[in-house]
């Protein structure tokens, strides 16, 4: 994958976290990818179907035409903020995982089985979304007597 389509592919998942141009549908053979502008304001964007893909040389064509329309240095912020993001959502995640590990290996020091602690499996579940997670997000929305949901 040329890095010019991984970096498109990027910005459309980034942009699509933001409620920004599709990036995926369901189903199991109609997936596509979405390469999307990474700049703000910018609706460009090209569905890729998994079952019939185009070429790399097609796809980047498409991207660096449209890419070419815009200040360079507009399209290296963008882009450059995007790593941050997905930078800091990265560390966020090994630090998560970090409290994983020291609740398993407190519950090995303790003579209970690693993968027995309830919120290393909660927690767990949650960074890699498992069934479980939702779950508890289930049981979350849940009404419960005696508590108002604040909005």
């Amino acid at each position: 994958m040329t890095s010019t389509r991984a970096a498109a592919e990027h910005a459309g998942r980034w942009k699509a976290s933001r409620g920004q141009a599709p990036h995926y549908a369901s189903g199991h053979e109609r997936w596509w990818t979405c390469l999307a502008c990474p700049l703000d304001g910018c609706e460009w964007h090209h569905d890729d179907r998994h079952d019939a893909p185009a070429a790399p040389a097609v796809l980047e064509a498409l991207v660096r035409e449209h890419v070419a329309g815009h200040p360079l240095g507009d399209v290296l912020a963008s882009l450059t903020a995007a790593r941050d993001a997905t930078g800091a959502v990265n560390a966020s995640n090994d630090r998560a995982w970090d409290v994983v590990r020291l609740r398993r290996q407190q519950a090995a020091e303790r003579g209970e089985h690693p993968y027995s602690d309830p919120v290393a499996q909660q927690l767990s579940a949650a960074l890699v979304g498992h069934e479980d997670h939702q779950a508890l997000r289930d049981l979350l929305a849940a009404p419960r007597p005696g508590l108002t949901r604040r909005p």
